[in-house]
Order: structure tokens, then sequence, then C-alpha cells
């Protein structure tokens, strides 16, 4: 299954701050969140990461997933 790109702030296909659709998951690439003082209430399974993308592309991605659902 090849993922969509919904949002991302580049346009190339290596770029950052991207949020994919691959089948009914959404996934997100960005920098990961380094430092756990700023989060450290945060509990984060072994094997598993924080990453951050800006609220822009994460909000452009929710419509963009939108708009694809509409019938």
């Amino acid at each position: 299954m090849e993922p969509v790109i919904l949002s991302s702030e580049s346009n190339t296909l290596d770029g950052c701050d991207r949020v994919f659709l691959a089948g009914d998951r959404v996934i997100v690439q960005g920098a990961p969140v380094l430092g756990d003082v700023d989060f450290v209430s945060v509990s984060v399974p072994a094997g598993e990461t924080l990453t951050a993308v800006s609220a822009q592309i994460f909000l452009d991605a929710a419509r963009e997933l939108e708009r694809r659902m509409r019938p």
C-alpha cells in the first residue's frame, strides 16, 4: 500500500513535517522531540518516540483527510 501525503512543508519527497495516510493509519514525519524536560509528564513506551510537526501542517492534513472522506 502506497502512503498518500496529506500535507507537507516540502515540495520534495524527502521533506520534513509530513503527514501521510496509509490505509486507516495516519503516519507523521517530523523532528524528534528531544529532551525529556519539556515532556516529563508524558510516558512513552519502549520503541516509540515523540515527533513534532507544525500545527499548520497537522491542520492542513486534517482538512485534506476530511475532504477525501466526503462522498
